[in-house]
């Protein structure tokens, strides 16, 4: 009898050290956290590439009218926030996401250089230097079934 007493009391300890374990690593990183991460990786990476040294901050949000955008956050243009719809985030897969901020970022270039020029073949110019045109035309083509999946009265409230 002892000796099954002794075996509880391990057993016990053994789960108290387990749960204090798993305590101790904090809630799991939620969605939009691991989604802001997966897109830092992706901004750091272009940045080196693209030769970009403005400061670029992240956002997941719920609805953008846009899907994806880029805005200066302050007067100097040296800090800018990329915006991404949630639903939109979703449908891509690593590849899809390159490219999407690697357009992005064209815009965060052209901000940087000629302000006034800006158009979307420019922002993937500077993009093609980072993704190829068939990963561009998969976005893009995601990017129109996203459009449609949006019922005329939402796409109304949008604007």
């Amino acid at each position: 009898m002892r000796k099954m007493d002794l075996w509880n009391h391990r057993t016990v300890r053994v789960w108290i050290a387990l749960l204090l374990a798993i305590l101790m690593q904090g809630p799991p990183a939620g969605r939009a956290e691991q989604n802001i991460r997966r897109i830092r990786v992706v901004v750091n990476s272009l940045k080196k590439q693209l030769r970009i040294t403005e400061e670029i901050r992240t956002a997941v949000v719920k609805r953008n009218n846009l899907v994806v955008s880029v805005r200066p956050v302050d007067d100097h243009r040296r800090v800018f926030e990329i915006l991404f719809e949630e639903g939109f985030l979703d449908m891509l897969d690593d590849e899809d996401l390159y490219s999407v901020v690697a357009h992005e970022m064209g815009h965060v270039w052209i901000y940087t250089h000629h302000p006034y020029l800006q158009t979307e073949d420019l922002a993937n110019n500077i993009a093609y230097k980072a993704v190829s045109t068939d990963a561009m035309d998969r976005v893009y083509e995601k990017l129109r079934a996203r459009q449609a999946q949006i019922s005329p009265l939402e796409a109304s409230m949008r604007d």
